[in-house]
């Protein structure tokens, strides 16, 4: 650099894309002047004087360049690893923006948030970047994100925004609303693994069965918990499903607690039922059995729970004596009987006909479009929160804002209908699933806020339009 170069970076010091131009080419000859040799005998003019001429003269040329930096567009680039995963596989979306001066706020991004996916945050995912972009040294943020498809399909991501705020030397932070690049990628079903209902997926998985209480001598009126344990290694707690059976007994009640999940590695889902005895016995619990894609051995295989028997001393529960008794009925009866048994057969082979030929189609019908409706999808988002499953329950919400119109996520839901209270229970029910929030979302609060949001929601559905005509008759 020329010494009227370094004279001009030391008073003039200038910011942007124009810097570089300005004290290389333009202030150096503005400042050759005052760098001439003086005449023998003259004093060389004082430093500030310099430095006040200099001001004068450069102070055009300092606005002119200024606005061309809040015209810098910040440049954003997207990378999805792989494209395309397997079906309970993990992909990493990264994100990385690039400004030219630094950030005055971090950046807005989008929250990815895809139907039948899970986007998460893994730990460490954003860190400082930088690049040189035309002779310049642009700053930069780098932000990543996990992203599990829960079905097989083509996903894309358009026309996202990123809210991106730079600062500007010498004026006002430049704001800015910075398109996305489109982000496609691809979730498949390994070949083999088609008939798996549903699909699970992972290096290991090991299912358990144990029983916690005094199995040795039991007595009527006690009680036993039994523990239905999975762990599965390379996918979410999301996609083990339900594990303990439907057990009903005659001499003993059945209490489920919540299912409780955890995200590993490995991930975990525990059932729990407790059995409490009032009559004596012989109780079989019958084994579970999963299946799963080892994806190390590229093989479906199966993993079962052995089922146990418990014997409980004690008399067995006494039938109500009225039930045993059966009176013989009389013949005249019995012909009665008869005769109304034929004329009824008669009557639902009838009724069979025309449910055939006219009213079965329309009531299928119906039921696909009640299967399909808004209505439908809302009771079974309202379902799994009663039930306190909170993964089912995200999985419900996912599902039930895919029926809404227009198409918008669950936080844009909670923002237009609800409110910020509905908003933060939403927040809390993914953070408390994916283990992001030490405070996980009451449900009942949940289901009641929803409620509310949704009758808005049908209000503002059935209203008539703005723009509608006026009646012809008042």
């Amino acid at each position: 650099m020329s010494h009227a170069a370094a004279l001009c970076a030391r008073f003039w010091p200038l910011h942007g894309p124009m810097n570089g131009l300005l004290q290389q080419l333009v202030l150096p000859l503005a400042l050759r002047p005052l760098m001439l040799p003086l005449a023998p005998g003259r004093l060389a003019p004082p430093l500030a004087l310099a430095r006040v001429v200099l001001s004068l003269a450069l102070a055009p040329i300092a606005l002119l360049s200024a606005p061309s930096l809040a015209q810098v567009q910040p440049l954003v680039e997207v990378t999805v690893t792989p494209e395309t995963v397997r079906l309970g596989e993990a992909l990493e979306l990264q994100v990385t923006v690039l400004v030219p001066t630094w950030f005055a706020r971090p950046p807005e991004y989008p929250d990815f948030e895809l139907a039948n996916t899970i986007t998460q945050r893994p730990p460490d995912s954003s860190f400082p970047t930088s690049r040189r972009v035309d002779g310049e040294n642009w700053s930069g943020i780098v932000r990543s994100f996990r992203i599990y498809p829960l079905q097989a399909a083509n996903y894309r991501i358009d026309a996202a925004q990123l809210g991106v705020t730079y600062a500007n030397p010498g004026g006002t932070p430049v704001s800015l609303q910075v398109p996305i690049p489109a982000v496609r990628f691809q979730a498949t079903v390994p070949a083999g693994a088609e008939t798996l209902t549903p699909y699970l997926a992972g290096s290991a998985l090991r299912l358990s069965l144990a029983v916690e209480g005094n199995t040795g001598s039991l007595q009527v009126g006690e009680a036993v918990t039994l523990e239905y344990r999975a762990e599965v290694d390379g996918m979410p707690a999301i996609f083990i499903p339900p594990l303990a059976p439907a057990l009903t007994f005659d001499s003993a009640s059945v209490y489920a607690r919540r299912p409780t999940t955890a995200d590993g590695p490995p991930a975990v889902r525990s059932e729990k039922l407790t059995l409490v005895f009032a009559g004596g016995g012989d109780f079989s619990v019958p084994p579970i059995t999963l299946r799963y894609w080892n994806t190390q051995s590229a093989t479906v295989e199966s993993v079962t729970a052995e089922g146990v028997t418990l014997r409980v001393e004690g008399p067995a529960a006494s039938l109500n004596s009225a039930t045993k008794r059966r009176s013989a009925p009389a013949w005249p009866l019995l012909a009665g009987l008869a005769f109304s048994v034929v004329i009824a057969l008669a009557l639902l082979r009838l009724a069979w006909r025309y449910w055939r030929r006219s009213a079965q189609p329309r009531l299928r019908a119906a039921r696909e479009r009640h299967l399909r409706s808004e209505a439908y999808a809302f009771k079974a988002l309202q379902q799994s929160l009663q039930a306190g499953d909170r993964s089912m329950a995200y999985r419900a919400l996912l599902t039930w804002t895919e029926h809404l119109t227009p198409a918008m996520t669950s936080r844009e839901f909670a923002q237009r209908y609800g409110g910020a209270e509905l908003a933060d229970s939403i927040d809390a029910l993914a953070g408390g699933l994916f283990g992001a929030s030490e405070h996980a979302a009451a449900a009942p609060q949940l289901a009641q806020h929803l409620q509310v949001a949704r009758v808005h929601y049908l209000r503002e559905q059935r209203s008539p339009a703005k723009n509608a005509l006026p009646e012809l008759n008042p």
